[in-house]
């Protein structure tokens, strides 16, 4: 099995050491009778797969394979898309790049809400063998697979542009989705997902590419006048509001947040970029300026220039931005939500809820929604994580295209 190490700061082994999970009648207690509904339906199905996929691995496990689909799984992390992602805008691509950026986070931001709500673990371990390099991310919960959401999803969407825009051979399309199985298939063997979570991946994965290619044209044309930024905000705001909080303390709501975050980035900094005309070549105002005549030096120039700027805005800002939200928001943001109850206590779980350090939500916290993710979603740390994201996208929109006009690096 391949070491472990850790990718970027939200991956800290520290988290898994310090995991405490809900016991099954917390669940009972406090979700609502149509999402204990669901979670009872996935988790039924999970714990009949179990057997299967340990027999999958007993099967067809080596090293070269846990090498390979560990390899294929990093194509899903933070650190994969902050390095990758901003090629697209570099090469002004434009609309597409906007398009396919927001299909990948969004995934993540969808699958994520959709597993806190149904709050249905991993396939067991043992007897099935979780093999990952990120530790942290082995507590999520399973349902739907975000790896097999966010590859249906961006294939579709790619292979639309290929087939229907640029009229691409059919064959890169079907190396494309070669690709994607790939991945897709990793997450089975790697024992991080069931067949059932794979499915739920691919069907909201396609409902999600179905609306970007019929809808993201329009909405970008909002996003792009006068009253984008205020749409882009109502956006952000109502899709954190829309995280519902979960028991255990998940990493996808983290996920989530930071998915989001960058969207509503792009959006911004593409609507700041189309107001500066010194940037714009041939009347293109919301893309980065590119074509042929740049060499080859240039390209490579521009590509490390962004790069260099989005990791080291990513890595550095941290400190500022945690000391900007303590000042703008003052005081504890984590009220005490998970004060233990006596046994007699109305409305209280069984006293078995308290055991392995497990603390039961009031009822009081259960109906403002106050419980599990809600302590780790409103602290200052966390919340500085909407502007480090956010400020990700300005580095790419309007941060490296100045740098470019001034060190000479636009196209003619």
């Amino acid at each position: 099995m391949p070491p472990r190490f850790q990718l970027d700061e939200d991956d800290d082994p520290r988290r898994a050491e310090a995991f405490v999970k809900a016991p099954e009648s917390a669940y009972e207690a406090v979700y609502s009778p149509a999402r204990r509904y669901l979670r009872r339906l996935v988790v039924r199905e999970v714990e009949r797969e179990t057997p299967a996929l340990a027999e999958i691995q007993r099967r067809y496990r080596t090293p070269a394979r846990d090498r390979l689909f560990v390899c294929a799984g990093m194509l899903g992390n933070h650190a994969f898309f902050m390095v990758a992602l901003p090629f697209l805008h570099n090469f002004g691509l434009g609309l597409f790049a906007r398009g396919l950026t927001c299909v990948v986070l969004w995934s993540i931001y969808f699958s994520g809400v959709v597993k806190d709500y149904i709050s249905a673990p991993r396939p067991a371990s043992p007897p099935v063998a979780q093999i990952t390099n990120s530790p942290a991310h082995t507590l999520e919960y399973g349902f739907p697979s975000s790896h097999t959401t966010y590859v249906v999803a961006t294939i579709l969407y790619i292979s639309h542009f290929m087939l229907n825009v640029w009229g691409t051979s059919i064959l890169w399309a079907c190396m494309l989705w070669t690709a994607g199985l790939t991945i897709i298939a990793g997450r089975i063997y790697c024992g991080l997902h069931s067949f059932v979570d794979v499915a739920g991946g691919m069907v909201l994965g396609t409902a999600e590419a179905l609306a970007f290619i019929l809808f993201y044209e329009q909405l970008d044309a909002i996003l792009l006048s006068a009253a984008g930024p205020l749409v882009a905000v109502a956006i952000l705001y109502f899709a954190l509001t829309a995280i519902p909080p979960s028991l255990d303390l998940c990493p996808c709501s983290i996920d989530s947040l930071c998915a989001i975050s960058v969207t509503v980035g792009v959006s911004l900094g593409t609507w700041i970029h189309a107001r500066l005309p010194f940037l714009w070549r041939n009347g293109q105002s919301d893309c980065i300026a590119w074509d042929a005549s740049l060499t080859v030096t240039q390209n490579a120039l521009r590509s490390a220039i962004m790069l260099a700027l989005v990791i080291t805005w990513k890595l550095a800002s941290k400190p500022a931005m945690v000391a900007l939200v303590k000042h703008l928001l003052p005081g504890d943001q984590t009220p005490p939500c998970h004060a233990r109850h006596g046994r007699d206590a109305p409305g209280t779980a069984p006293a078995t809820c308290e055991q392995d350090g497990y603390q039961i939500p009031t009822p009081e916290c259960i109906a403002a929604g106050r419980y599990g993710t809600h302590a780790i979603m409103v602290t200052h740390e966390n919340l500085a994580r909407i502007p480090i994201y956010t400020g990700i996208s300005f580095t790419i929109y309007v941060a490296s295209p100045v740098i470019f006009y001034l060190l000479g690096l636009m196209p003619r």
